[in-house]
């Protein structure tokens, strides 16, 4: 019996050696218990939680990307409607602006009007323009070109 015993506490050892043995020390009321995993099982739960932990921290780094993103996005959206607004503001005050220089032309035209400066359209474009008076070309004689026929 000797050896059979020895033969036990070989194949013992030698399955102690595939199994992870974890002690876990309570309460005296629950006294210890013994807790056997074996080496592969462990092995594949550790790969398990790294992916595991991986994938959680990608998860959780997009996540902080989408929200840095829509808070962009929402500034930019909170922008682009006060630039409208301003845009529309300015568009109103061009059109005040427009019809107060119409409402001018149509005053300055009423001037010239009351003033007799406005004889036409020709007196109009020479008006401020340099050269002799009328009543100096009324005196000479006017000379016609002689290459025009």
């Amino acid at each position: 019996m000797g050896r059979e015993l020895q033969k036990k506490r070989r194949k013992d050892f030698i399955m102690d050696k595939d199994y992870l043995n974890i002690l876990i020390l309570g309460h005296t009321s629950f006294g210890i218990r013994r807790l056997r995993i074996k080496k592969e099982t462990f092995k594949i739960l550790i790969y398990l939680l790294v992916f595991f932990q991986l994938a959680v921290t990608f998860f959780f780094c997009d996540y902080i990307q989408v929200k840095k993103k829509t808070f962009l996005l929402n500034q930019l959206r909170q922008e682009a409607q006060i630039q409208k607004s301003q845009i529309q503001l300015f568009s109103t005050k061009i059109e005040e602006l427009e019809k107060n220089l119409s409402k001018l032309k149509d005053f300055d035209r009423r001037i010239r009007i009351i003033a007799n400066l406005e004889r036409g359209h020709e007196t109009i474009s020479f008006i401020g323009m340099g050269g002799p008076t009328s009543s100096v070309i009324q005196g000479k004689p006017k000379e016609e070109p002689k290459g025009s026929e």
